[in-house]
């Protein structure tokens, strides 16, 4: 397999929405694509930055696309059976990168490994699932067989065009008509007592507090979680996320100790060895608790794989992680790999509003298509960032 050429552009991610922690005005991305040469002829593979975060230009033409484009092809084969091995893709990445202090560079190997996932699986005339089931094998143990995933609709946020807890309600009610298992909403940026207001309209909109999860985005620390949370706890949402500063794991395990909620967390976590001390000192249970790692950010699925295999060494299952983000790309590992679900963003001025055309939702469950690759051609509230780019 031989790459002809690496492109990247940085785009804006206008929106108006916010979290407790944000405001999304001036977020940007990176869209990038990889063309690849192999026996079955040229394909174009494409990766798109993950929500939340900023785009990664300087460090990919600066660093890690002049990497790729040095490489021979012979670095990518797998030693013994001359084929791709994106191990190996991956290790001329991170070719002379130095452990820790993970940063950006996590996203920036991410988002290439993505797109090159997407050239892979384009030449072997597969969809990226289907790949990841024929090469890594697929754990049915969340009741969806391979190419369907669980899927929960993430939204829920602070705007100005949304002033009152009915415009919330009306919104988890549209997710779940429109086919998604529960829906999650943002907290921590008001009072006590108006978060608590828009969780209640939410759970009186679904029907049943276990369709409503929040998310905190790490808004509260250990000076400040126990009243806000302790009146949280006693509603029986479906988890509590990103109550805490995703490293400080001794606030996370106080939480854990406090509430009876199941906890979300570690979608701020960008590599194996912070997942490591995550589990090891964080106080989370398996079965549980949920693990939300985001594959883009931290290093690409690669990474991903040793955090699974860790977990699942301290008694954690495949079922236990629900990886953060609506890309693509978590979508097919999650329906691939069997995991616990996938998060869709179902706010239409989000921009990562739903899933692809050719992706169907029904009764909480995703039905993925058989069309080569992860599908952003197929999903225009991410294609419309790669106009030009593919010419």
């Amino acid at each position: 397999m031989k790459i002809i050429s690496v492109d990247e552009r940085t785009v804006p991610l206008t929106s108006d929405t916010s979290n407790a922690g944000i405001s999304f005005s001036s977020m940007t991305a990176s869209a990038v694509v990889i063309e690849i040469e192999t026996t079955a002829g040229r394909f174009k593979g494409l990766g798109f930055s993950s929500y939340g975060r900023y785009g990664h230009g300087g460090l990919l033409k600066e660093r890690f696309i002049p990497r790729l484009l040095e490489a021979h092809p012979r670095d990518f084969e797998d030693e013994v059976t001359q084929g791709f091995s994106m191990a190996r893709f991956w290790e001329t990445l991170m070719n002379n990168e130095k452990e820790g202090g993970h940063g950006e560079r996590s996203g920036a190997v991410g988002v290439l490994e993505t797109a090159m996932w997407d050239a892979w699986a384009k030449s072997e005339d597969l969809p990226l699932w289907a790949l990841l089931e024929k090469n890594i094998g697929h754990v049915n143990d969340n009741g969806t067989p391979p190419g369907q995933t669980i899927v929960y609709a993430s939204g829920g946020h602070y705007r100005e065009s949304m002033a009152n807890t009915n415009q919330l309600a009306d919104e988890a009610r549209i997710s779940l008509d429109a086919g998604f298992a529960w829906f999650k909403l943002k907290v921590g940026g008001e009072t006590t007592a108006s978060d608590i207001e828009r969780i209640e309209s939410v759970i009186t909109a679904t029907g049943n507090s276990q369709l409503v999860a929040i998310d905190a985005n790490c808004a509260f620390g250990n000076q400040k979680f126990d009243e806000h949370f302790l009146e949280i706890d006693k509603l029986n949402l479906r988890w509590i996320e990103e109550p805490v500063n995703p490293l400080d794991y001794e606030a996370l395990s106080n939480v854990v100790d406090l509430v009876q909620t199941p906890i979300a967390t570690g979608e701020n976590l960008f590599a194996l060895a912070d997942v490591m001390n995550l589990l090891r000192y964080g106080g989370l249970k398996p079965k549980r608790d949920s693990l939300q790692m985001d594959i883009i950010l931290s290093y690409g699925l690669t990474e991903y794989f040793g955090m699974i295999k860790f977990a699942k060494a301290r008694g954690w299952s495949q079922r236990d992680f629900i990886p953060h983000a609506g890309h693509q790309l978590a979508l097919h590992v999650s329906a691939g790999l069997g995991l616990g679900a996938h998060e869709i963003a179902n706010a239409q001025d989000n921009p990562f509003y739903g899933v692809s055309f050719d992706t169907k939702i029904q009764n909480g469950i995703a039905i993925l298509s058989d069309n080569p690759g992860i599908g952003i051609e197929y999903k225009p509230s991410i294609f419309q960032y790669f106009d030009g780019m593919l010419d």
